[in-house]
């Protein structure tokens, strides 16, 4: 049985968030949560969370079994904010965006 899960609008950029990628390909849920707590990028925190509800999909007691297929990581929409600047100007601030896809496998 696999499960899936999907953060829509991420707030990390998906340049940054693939590097996450390497990190938990392979691993079982256990040992992925333990690397992505002590790692200081920026998508780390969505990516447990994203694991914690594709987990919750499967039956209990298989967290001991399940690995970690598939991490695809697209980029989402931009966040367009403006700053106030001198005479009465505005400067454009994009905030990046990303959408994040786990997939679980029992083995």
């Amino acid at each position: 049985m696999d499960a899936k899960a999907t953060h829509y609008a991420a707030k990390c950029t998906a340049r940054k968030a693939r590097l996450l990628r390497p990190l938990i390909i392979g691993k079982t849920v256990s040992q992925a949560i333990a690397v992505l707590s002590v790692e200081r990028r920026s998508g780390s925190v969505a990516t447990v969370k994203l694991i914690r509800s594709a987990l919750a999909q499967l039956p209990e007691n298989s967290a001991v079994n399940t690995v970690i297929s598939d991490f695809v990581v697209n980029e989402g929409p931009r966040r367009r904010m403006f700053m106030p600047r001198a005479q009465g100007r505005a400067t454009p601030i994009l905030k990046k965006t990303s959408h994040l896809t786990i997939r679980l496998k029992l083995n």
